[in-house]
This record gives structure tokens, sequence and C-alpha cells, in this order.
């Protein structure tokens, strides 16, 4: 953790799609939180129109500014991960709806409180996940979690948002009488046989979105993987992921370890913080220990 007594150029990088409330409503949010990190914060990013776009933004912006703050959800902040060079700082003001970064992180609720945070935080190093040798990120799986977020895009096509358009679209899956597939995870060293896993979790983080605290020992700067693997009854899980929002609620076989290799018997979906990266039966993770600077 270091301090640092420099006045800092901040930048925002706003992701326009993220949030519920209205765009009116949203911008004035982030003019506020511009007003607090300095009155030179530039902002940038409302007029970009796919994650394409909203990625060439913030490298144009990251090379104007000492902090680049990520305005969006946990999806857009993988992103801006992935998009920048490690050496950039970055900050967190959560916009979307799981905010699984901002419950990792500790953050106010209140954007403007986030805002201050930042302001008057400090730099801190924090560990990655490199899934298959090129994607970054703090919350990775394979299985159930992938299903569940095409699930889902239905319910938001259909104008279900939030918590309840995710909670629909797990108790469909399991409701529909979703079974896992066996795999095989090679954990450093050890190996592990498991039949019908449900989920195969590599974090770094405790929580999933919507401050469900899934692997309650995870920790961003242990140099560790923490890894969960679910292979229970489909029945259970639904009460288990609601379980998990209140005290935390660890379900399966837990362990750490370095690097992470998983082999499954049918091609599975796998996320990386919320973003469906691929299907598959061969996935590979290893730690990044200090591999991204924040300021909180």
């Amino acid at each position: 953790m270091v301090g640092t007594e420099k006045a800092l150029r901040y930048g925002i990088i706003v992701n326009p799609a993220a949030g519920m409330s209205s765009l009116k409503r949203r911008k004035k949010v982030i003019a506020d939180c511009a007003g607090i990190l300095g009155k030179d914060t530039l902002v940038d990013g409302w007029e970009t129109e796919s994650a394409a776009e909203l990625r060439e933004c913030a490298e144009g912006l990251a090379g104007k500014v000492d902090v680049l703050v990520v305005a969006g959800g946990d999806g857009t902040f993988s992103d801006i991960i992935n998009a920048l060079h490690r050496t950039t700082v970055l900050a967190y003001i959560p916009l979307g709806t799981g905010n699984a970064w901002r419950n990792t992180l500790a953050l106010p609720f209140s954007r403007r409180r986030a805002a201050e945070r930042i302001k008057h935080g400090w730099e801190h190093l924090v560990d990655l996940i490199l899934v298959d040798g090129k994607t970054r990120g703090i919350l990775a799986s394979v299985g159930f979690e992938g299903r569940a977020l095409g699930e889902r895009k239905k319910f938001l096509d259909k104008g279900i948002r939030g918590f309840d358009s995710y909670f629909r679209a797990t108790a469909k899956l399991i409701l529909g009488g979703y079974e896992g597939d066996d795999a095989i995870v090679k954990v450093d060293r050890k190996t592990y046989s498991i039949p019908r896993a449900i989920s195969l979790i590599v974090t770094k983080t405790p929580y999933y979105g919507y401050g469900l605290k899934v692997v309650p020992k995870a920790r961003i700067d242990d140099g560790l993987l923490h890894v969960m693997m679910i292979s229970a009854d489909p029945t259970t899980t639904l009460s288990n992921i609601v379980a998990s929002s209140t005290s935390g609620n660890a379900f399966g076989q837990y362990l750490t370890c370095k690097r992470v290799s998983i082999e499954t018997t049918a091609k599975l979906p796998l996320q990386v913080d919320g973003n469906l990266e691929r299907e598959g039966t061969e996935f590979k993770f290893q730690v990044l220990p200090s591999a991204l600077r924040m300021r909180y």
C-alpha cells in the first residue's frame, strides 16, 4: 500500500449501457463524481456504442491521466483491465447491477462516496487470474454460471433486470433438471475427479454479484487462486445461492493453489467476470500476483 502527496489527474471512462437509472440521472451522478475528483477530471465514453469502442476510448483517456476511473459493471471493468497496460492505475465507480467488484473493494453504495474514497484513498496491488493464457480477471467459472448468463440474457431482453433476472435464470436451470458433467481438476501437483460437477469456480474474490458470498476465504492480495468445486444435488443449489447472500456459504470442495487446469467430458461454457468467453472441454488458470494497480 503506497501513499501519494502529489495532485493526481483523474479520468472517468463511462459505459453508457451500464446501470438501471435514466441516462440523465447517470450523467448527473458522473458529473458529481468528476467534481469530487477535481475540476480538471476528464470524462469520456458516453458516445461509445460497443465494447470495442469503449476499450479504444479507455486506451486514449488512460494516456492523459494518472488514475483512470472505470464507471460501469463487472464486465466493463474486466474489459478495461484487459485493454490497458498493467502499469495503468485504475479505480472503480460501480454503475452495473451485480457489482462483485464493489463488494470486493468494500466500496460505499453511494457513487459520490465511492468517488471520495478514491480521492482520499491509496494505491493497492491486486492479484488477477490469467485465464487460458490471455484473459485477466478476478472471477472465473466453468459450467453452471455460464449457462445461467445465457438464460439471464433472455430475461434481460424481456425487460427483467437486476437480481430478479439472475434469480429467475438460476431457478429455470435448476427446475429444468440441470445436471453437472464429469470433470478432472488438476491443482498444482494434485488431481481431483469431480463427478457431475455443477460449477468449477476459480476466483480471487469472495463475492459473486448482488452480494452473494460464494467463496468466503478468497482474497485479492494473497498470491493464491481460490478454487471451489461444486458437485451437489442440483435441488440444493438454489437454496445455497440464497444462503450465500447472508452469512457467506461455502457449499463445495474448497482449496487454494497457484495453477489449475480443468478437463470436462462435455463442452461447457467459461465465464470471466460475468462475460461469456467460450465453450470448451479444457481450461487453464494461473495466479498473477500484484498484477493490477488500484486506487481505493
